[in-house]
């Protein structure tokens, strides 16, 4: 007879076979690892690997540094997470506990999206001054760059905020569509903020946007596979099915206003 999902011997919540984390409350057999540094074996249960990903030695969990500001300081916390993320992204979600709040990691994707805002208003301003060779005052530019930069902060930092929460729900239904969502909207929320990060590459001029936005889809695709503890496959399938679905619904549109537009062109011959 098939034995149901065991307990967690901290919280008492079921874990699905193959999870050898707790989603609820992150215990694991054996102490948590550091982040930045290689995984120990310890008796803790192997974890599902992804195809296509390396299969790395018994790895436990615990919160990032970011979670534990009052250990690592403020910017050290930042610092440690935004390297282990963005340039050892596999190692770094597997590692992250799936349930562990909202609010650390939205205050985490606040922080790095203000800092993309500002520096990209900061680029744009000098883009500008350079090729239109703007002869205004340097204080009128400062105010200027001021005034604009407390309105990106007080309106379109709460925005992408929002956003952030419609892209986590959509695509979560997507995961969940494809089979790849078992672990909830929560854990897909945090992947998604986590994934961040290179957000920070706008403080590099030119091609920093551009390599913020490649590199921020990659690193999306991989959080939500390691975190939702999927298939590459269907992480690849859930993350591409809402850019489909876009598109059909784009080319609907188009066929709809195309056909309207031919009536209201035919009406007036017809009533000749």
């Amino acid at each position: 007879m098939r034995s149901g999902p065991a307990n967690c011997a901290t919280c008492g919540a079921p874990i699905l076979p193959g999870d050898s984390v707790c989603p609820f409350c992150g215990v694991v057999a054996g102490p948590p690892p550091h982040y930045g540094a290689s995984p120990e074996p310890s008796s803790a249960v192997r974890f599902e690997s992804a195809p296509g990903s390396p299969d790395p030695a018994l790895v436990g969990s615990g919160p990032p540094p970011w979670e534990t500001r009052r250990d690592h300081g403020f910017l050290a916390a930042l610092w440690l997470t935004w390297r282990e993320s963005v340039f050892r992204p596999v190692p770094f979600f597997r590692q992250l506990p799936p349930r562990a709040g909202l609010g650390p990691a939205l205050g985490y994707a606040a922080l790095l999206s203000a800092v993309a805002l500002l520096f990209s208003l900061y680029w744009g301003l000098v883009e500008g001054a350079l090729s239109g060779g703007q002869a205004e005052e340097p204080l009128i530019l400062l105010i200027g760059g001021l005034v604009m930069a407390l309105f990106s902060l007080a309106v379109m930092l709460p925005v992408s905020l929002g956003l952030l929460f419609l892209a986590a729900g959509v695509l979560h239904v997507s995961l969940m569509i494809v089979g790849a969502g078992r672990r909830g909207f929560e854990a897909t929320f945090r992947a998604l903020a986590y994934s961040a990060g290179p957000a920070a590459f706008a403080i590099l001029p030119f091609f920093g946007s551009l390599l913020s936005l490649v590199w921020g889809t990659v690193l999306i695709y991989i959080a939500v596979r390691e975190v939702q503890r999927t298939t590459s496959g269907r992480a690849a399938l859930g993350f591409l099915l809402p850019f489909v679905g876009l598109l059909a619904f784009v080319l609907i549109l188009g066929f709809l206003v195309a056909a309207l537009i031919g009536t209201a062109d035919t009406a007036p011959a017809a009533g000749s």
